[in-house]
């Protein structure tokens, strides 16, 4: 792919018509109609570059530009700053010889890492562009540098390499490159979720730095339409935005900004943004659109409602959708299937509709929308059935292979588990639909459930009781899928063969190993169990300058894209997504007349790490996928007990969800405490565990001081082992 081209050779081929995308559907209302966006249009207001989206990618492009000599308006369909990014664990996952990497002796360059990120050792790197990823390796130590330099802070902890790395897992690592952003040091209050998410301390200090700078931001507006000189050729002009308010139920005044200063105040219905130099859609991927996302895979229907980030932010595919309105292509496609890991993955809490990672509370300005934060599963107490009560799958590929390719064969059979002959004339119907974990009254007071409307959903159908399981089948109403019902019968039966393995110890149907307790106490219990979206890893098409080409292969002048908008590489975390960010911004601020960047995306220099060309491809790919593969750590360990009776308290407010500990007394004091379960994150919560358990035992207490840098993890362990220790009779 050529990343230079003339103006001339742009306008070759142009005119092929919108009428086949309108007509599939996909496109929105402005697609059927050839519209002549020259300088006729009434531009409201102009800008250098104009940044669709003010996330993870759209903050450090809309930096980058300023610092090149560039206005910008960042246009955000949202109340307020920050997107994804904003209500994320705030994982970096940034490489090629940063600092952190040096302070703590690892190794790594731009060239590993682009070895890394295009091997086809995992399913991860196979489908990469490799001019793509090249750009980023070239790139991601200088932004990691550069976003330092404009008030991020990280953790100052050793990076951390992922325990489901290489060899047909998610992360493609070869040496260490994980690394968190430090949100404490600044207190940054999490209004979005009200659990303290680590992503604030990226959005936060960088919308800062924007502000002071003097970038203006038009804070809910949706971008709509993007304005070309000609429907499918010339220069992008600019673009159209609609005013979005945001006022939650039972209010009259829209949410308001944490910040106002460089905030363009308007209510006008209808906005015009010219950009000068270009515009950058960073509007953060498609996955919560229906009839994109089932483009690529049908399976994924409207039971997916509950996205990761939402309900703070979604992912609607505007910015890929007004960009193939001006003719452009998008790029990775193969990456938009839905392979598990961090793309899908199942629900850390169920019976709500939000359940990816830690979730919200009542402190978020958002409750009224989310209104119950789930019960964290145990996997020993549930099984999980599909729409008409038939258990369709391992429970524990879905749930121990939670950013895995484990969770493949869950998905696989789950989703795709209920054929329906509804009216019995021989046309059948397959559909995945919401999946249901089914338990009972033992498993609440078991797990310490607090099987309330706030904590579970009863009241928006994502949770329901009943006193018997014929009649728990008969009130579960499948959402979205109401004319399909549960039958009583199966899922009597269902229960029944459930309860036989684990009187065996042995699942002959799926193989499931947590086979702990059978579920037959009533009253008994349907959550809502359906799989999370999460990352997007297929966007537009972009060359190496993150500039957009459209269908013929040719460079649109004036339009980029970045993030998880942009197609070009599959891995999760911010270190692509703002590294992409990055290179947009220098790309836009520096177009040519005719709209092309002139930046260079070559490695500089300064940033240049040790030469490994003359490495043999065994040395960089195979032969590192056999030596680094770990096994997938299972989600709950087992434990053996100390002599003396034992004592179970857990806690859902961890990083990652539930945090379960066992507690061992002997003459009135704890002589043992274990962790049961818990997702805390790897190289940072994690190692809390083992100080917070020695501080316990020799104060005998559940009063502890909070580590630093792990408070939301110490904060759980202590509400646990508290729970724990009033039922053994020590508070």
């Amino acid at each position: 792919m050529s990343s230079k081209l003339s103006r001339r050779e742009f306008l070759k081929g142009a005119a092929f018509g919108a009428v086949g995308l309108a007509a599939s559907g996909v496109l929105g209302p402005h697609a059927a109609v050839a519209e002549n966006a020259d300088d006729s249009v009434n531009w409201d207001y102009e800008a250098d570059v104009v940044v669709i989206g003010s996330g993870g990618a759209g903050l450090p492009a809309a930096l980058k530009a300023m610092e090149d000599g560039s206005s910008v308006i960042l246009v955000e369909a949202n109340w307020d700053v920050g997107g994804h990014c904003a209500v994320s664990g705030g994982n970096l996952h940034s490489g090629c010889g940063t600092e952190i990497q040096k302070k703590y002796g690892i190794q790594d360059s731009a060239d590993q890492y682009y070895i890394d990120h295009t091997s086809g050792v995992t399913l991860s790197t196979r489908f990469d562009d490799r001019d793509y990823v090249r750009s980023v390796a070239n790139s991601m130590a200088e932004c990691y540098e550069f976003c330092i330099a404009k008030g991020l802070i990280v953790q100052d902890k050793e990076p951390t390499r992922p325990h489901y790395v290489l060899d047909g897992g998610t992360e493609p690592e070869s040496v260490p490159r994980w690394t968190y952003t430090d949100a404490a040091t600044e207190g940054w209050e999490d209004t979005y979720t009200g659990k303290g998410n680590a992503g604030l301390g990226i959005t936060r200090p960088l919308e800062r730095t924007l502000r002071n700078q003097g970038a203006r931001f038009l804070l809910n507006y949706h971008m709509d339409k993007i304005y070309r000189e000609n429907a499918f050729s010339g220069r992008v002009l600019g673009v159209m935005a609609t005013y979005t308010p945001h006022i939650l139920p039972d209010e009259t005044e829209p949410l308001a900004s944490l910040w106002d200063e460089g905030n363009i105040e308007t209510t006008q219905q209808q906005v015009n943004i010219r950009a000068n130099k270009g515009v950058i859609v960073a509007t953060g991927g498609s996955i919560g659109n229906l009839r994109f996302r089932t483009m690529f895979d049908p399976r994924l229907g409207p039971e997916f409602d509950g996205l990761s980030g939402m309900p703070f932010s979604d992912q609607d595919g505007s910015g890929e959708l007004a960009a193939m309105e001006v003719g452009a292509s998008l790029g990775n496609l193969a990456s938009y299937m839905q392979h598990g890991g961090h793309q899908i993955t199942m629900a850390n809490r169920f019976g709500c509709r939000y359940g990816y990672g830690n979730g919200y509370n009542e402190k978020s300005r958002l409750w009224k929308l989310v209104a119950a934060n789930g019960i964290s599963p145990d996997y020993d107490s549930l099984c999980i059935v599909n729409m008409i009560g038939q258990r369709c799958g391992n429970e524990d590929k879905g749930a121990g292979g939670k950013y895995s390719y484990d969770s493949y064969e869950f998905f696989n059979t789950a989703l795709a588990s209920v054929v329906v002959d509804e009216k019995g004339d021989g046309n059948a119907r397959r559909y995945g639909g919401p999946l249901w974990a089914i338990f009972d009254q033992d498993a609440v007071e078991r797990n310490d459930w607090n099987m309330t409307q706030g904590v579970v959903d009863f009241d928006h159908g994502y949770c329901f009781k009943a006193d018997t399981l014929e009649e728990l089948a008969e009130a579960v109403v499948n959402k979205y899928y109401e004319h399909v019902k549960m039958d009583p019968q199966t899922l009597v039966e269902t229960i029944k063969r459930y309860n036989s393995f684990v009187d065996a110890g042995v699942d002959t149907d799926w193989g499931k190993k947590t086979l702990g307790y059978k579920i037959e106490r009533g009253p008994f219990y349907a959550a809502w169990a359906t799989p999370n979206l999460h990352d997007c890893y297929s966007g537009l098409r972009v060359d190496s300058a993150m500039q957009v080409v459209d269908l013929r292969g040719e460079l649109i002048p004036g339009l980029f894209a970045c993030g998880e908008c942009s197609g070009g590489m599959r891995i999760h975390g911010l270190g692509r997504v703002m590294t992409s960010g990055f290179i947009a911004g220098r790309s836009a601020a520096s177009v040519d007349a005719d709209g092309l960047s002139t930046a260079s995306t070559e490695l500089n220099p300064a940033f240049a790490g040790p030469d490994i060309s003359s490495r043999s491809p065994l040395e960089f790919g195979v032969a590192d996928a056999a030596a680094a593969s770990v096994p997938v750590a299972a989600a709950q360990t087992a434990v053996t007990p100390a002599n003396g009776e034992t004592f179970i308290g857990s806690s859902d407010n961890g990083i990652g969800g539930t945090i379960q500990l066992q507690i061992t007394v002997k003459d009135g004091k704890m002589t043992a405490i274990d962790i049961i379960k818990q997702q805390e994150t790897e190289g940072i919560g994690t190692p809390a565990f083992e100080p917070l358990i020695a501080q316990a035992l020799e104060t005998q207490s559940c009063e502890l001081d909070a580590l630093s840098g792990a408070t939301v993890t110490s904060n759980a362990f202590m509400e646990a082992l508290n729970k724990a220790m009033i039922k053994a009779g020590l508070l």
